[in-house]
């Protein structure tokens, strides 16, 4: 990769306590270097973050494995299979948790200027907010009001395969709570998506991409990184 996170940028640059408060380190660790979702028009004043092609694929392969995974399941228990009844509870834990994820992953993310909100996930299903557990994780509703910036991070993800950039944009909210939206591999795509949310919020962006914390130490690969551009 060519592009090297260098330099040091203090939140507090932003003279703004909102900034001091929130984090600056990615809400989804890991990233995905395809573009999974685009943002679009779907009615007059109202924005939405549409699955790609390569985010329905993926959505179907999880799906499979998912469905593979509770049929094993379900055959070890008829089956009586001493293993399986030993390990269900795991199994239903792993279940359930690639369930929510598929759900996260994948739920509506609607900006809508002509109410003045946005809305994560369908409004249909916000009767499932009366469960403690599950209140605003299933769907949640944001006036602009409460929200106060937009925040794009980076973030270098290192596989056995590859290495690669990931771009995350979060919405920042009055009390420095911060709410995820997308996150891909496209940078100058989700700096396009960040100014089209501002515009229409009426926010500024604080734009991190590039820049590590203060106190942050510089890994291996930016060390050699710099060993080289001094040898160049």
């Amino acid at each position: 990769m060519g592009r090297k996170r260098y330099p040091v940028l203090d939140p507090g640059c932003f003279d703004d306590p909102v900034a001091i408060q929130t984090g600056w380190t990615p809400l989804a660790p890991g990233g995905y270097r395809q573009t999974l979702h685009r943002l679009r028009p779907i009615a007059p004043g109202v924005l939405s973050f549409r699955p790609t092609l390569q985010r329905h694929w993926q959505t179907l392969v999880q799906v499979a494995g998912l469905v593979a995974m509770i049929h094993a399941l379900v055959i070890g228990l008829q089956g009586h299979d001493h293993a399986t009844q030993q390990l269900w509870p795991m199994l239903v834990q792993i279940a359930l948790a690639c369930s929510v994820s598929l759900y996260l992953t994948n739920r509506p993310v609607v900006i809508d200027g002509n109410v003045g909100e946005v809305r994560l996930g369908p409004q249909q299903l916000a009767w499932l907010g009366r469960v403690e557990l599950l209140r605003g994780l299933v769907c949640r509703a944001i006036p602009f009001q409460e929200v106060y910036s937009i925040q794009l991070l980076d973030e270098e993800v290192h596989t056995r395969q590859r290495h690669y950039w990931s771009y995350e944009l979060n919405l920042v909210l009055r009390n420095g709570q911060r709410i995820h939206l997308i996150d891909h591999g496209n940078q100058q795509e989700i700096r396009w998506d960040a100014g089209d949310l501002a515009r229409m919020i009426n926010v500024p962006i604080w734009d991190f991409i590039g820049y590590r914390l203060p106190d942050q130490e510089m890994d291996i690969v930016e060390i050699k990184s710099r060993i080289l551009d001094q040898m160049r």
